[in-house]
């Protein structure tokens, strides 16, 4: 009896703290549930609208007006046929499971095979020295020419021969999306992160491999920085506070006031299709284009506040174009295309894309990239980035180079294949059909001398000019 009235006085005594705890508990998950309704309701009638602002330009002829910047309840969304909003749950889903390792080696010195790691000529990048000594497994020279503006001296030693040189395009891939880029004497950066972390120094995925170069060693030197879009693993703000004023700024619609408020000004904000001339150089252009993204959580609540965008440098006989991160839309690439080719580069990214399902409207795989590289009119060279660096997907580390590599050789044995039909086929008579062989025999020369690589990180990649 004394037990039986011992339990009955230990439960009334606990159930003052039971209840309040279990109904808390309860409206806790009811207001949970509540607000999952609204954020999918929401959603739902965010799609409706953004596919009647489609429905609504289908009509219009030109791609600037078809594929222009589109803004429902203050935030951005994308024009695109091919977008699809990622669902929260999805989402969680996905990083709850991220735990396979994507196969990275916990030996340093296997990865830094897998992975190795250059110091870029910096000397010869900013065209410092006339004559500077190269190594090949430190460099790319890219020059089907014979009449090549690098030659051997009587001592073996490869020098700069500045009248041939012209201030070539150099391309030196620093890891993620951050490019350090030379066209006719401007020094470019993209997509500036030079964190261990994806985040900031602390948090987010590991940098698998360093940097090659810190920023302090190029600093001096560079003239302007393209941001495609805000996401920490695109823009550091370190990077930034380092930079200030001393380089323009240019960022899509919404991100000046980021800038702003850091007490930075040199900072031209732009729209997707909008062009301006540097002022430093105004013989050269900048060209915002667009991409199929989106941007945010840099707090809780910014998602798509500000756009995201790619970028075309036009230079006096050169163009080349940065991607940021995108899906692969082929009316949108050739749109693009269309209007700046030809490209001498084109930086693309090729990382980040499984599970496909979830990751192919935000990112571009390798087969997707060869496919964009096809429709932009077949750069000179094409360039895979946003790969081997911070591990945010599930694929393998290595999967796209990989990837790339074999999309590429399937891509070429196709192109080589219809040439051979081609030849094969009589020759026609009609006058029309004439200029239009010979359209096409133009751009098969192009096509034939185009490439898609990758390179090491630090690897400097030179590009001649195609005037000289």
């Amino acid at each position: 009896m004394h037990l039986l009235a011992y339990a009955v006085l230990f439960y009334r005594s606990k159930s003052v703290y039971i209840f309040p705890t279990i109904f808390t508990a309860i409206l806790f998950l009811v207001i949970l549930l509540y607000l999952c309704i609204q954020a999918s309701y929401g959603t739902r009638l965010l799609e409706s609208e953004r596919r009647k602002g489609i429905a609504s330009r289908s009509h219009l002829k030109r791609p600037e007006e078809r594929y222009a910047s589109l803004k429902i309840a203050h935030r951005f969304v994308n024009p695109f046929h091919e977008w699809r909003e990622v669902k929260w749950w999805e989402t969680a889903f996905f990083w709850m499971r991220r735990w396979k390792g994507n196969g990275i080696p916990k030996s340093q010195e296997e990865l830094s095979v897998a992975l190795p790691v250059m110091k870029p000529p910096l000397n010869l990048i900013f065209n410092k020295n006339n004559s500077y000594k190269l190594s090949q497994t430190m460099t790319k020279l890219y020059s089907k020419s014979k009449d090549t503006w690098v030659y051997l001296n009587k001592n073996g030693t490869e020098v700069i021969n500045p009248e041939k040189a012209k201030n070539p395009i150099t391309f030196t891939w620093l890891g993620q999306s951050t490019c350090l880029i030379t066209i006719e004497g401007l020094a470019i950066l993209t997509d500036p992160v030079f964190t261990r972390r994806s985040i900031n120094e602390y948090l987010g995925p590991k940098r698998l491999r360093p940097v090659p170069c810190v920023l302090e060693d190029i600093q001096e030197n560079l003239d302007i920085v393209l941001v495609s879009h805000n996401h920490f693993d695109h823009l550091d703000s370190k990077v930034v506070a380092k930079l200030g004023n001393s380089v323009a700024w240019y960022v899509p619609l919404g991100l000046k006031y980021w800038f702003v408020e850091r007490g930075i000004n040199n900072v031209l904000e732009m729209n997707w299709w909008e062009e301006t001339k540097i002022k430093l150089r105004p013989d050269i252009t900048v060209a915002c284009v667009p991409a199929m993204h989106w941007s945010g959580f840099r707090t809780p609540f910014d998602k798509n506040e500000t756009l995201w965008c790619s970028f075309v440098i036009k230079g006096q006989n050169e163009n080349i174009f940065f991607c940021g991160d995108t899906g692969y839309s082929s009316e949108l690439f050739k749109a693009i295309g269309s209007r700046y080719s030809p490209l001498s580069l084109a930086a693309m990214p090729i990382g980040s894309f499984e599970p496909e399902f979830l990751m192919k409207h935000l990112h571009m795989g390798p087969t997707e990239a060869v496919k964009a590289h096809c429709d932009l009119g077949h750069p000179k060279v094409s360039v895979g980035i946003h790969w081997g660096t911070f591990m945010m997907s599930e694929e393998h580390y290595m999967d796209p180079p990989r990837a790339l590599n074999q999309a590429w050789k399937d891509y070429v044995k196709s192109r080589q294949r219809i040439q051979r039909t081609q030849r094969i086929q009589p020759e026609l008579d009609s006058i029309d059909n004439c200029l239009s062989s010979s359209v096409r025999e133009s751009d098969s020369d192009r096509i034939l001398d185009s490439q898609f690589i990758t390179t090491a990180l630090g690897e400097t990649l030179w590009i001649k000019s195609g005037l000289e």
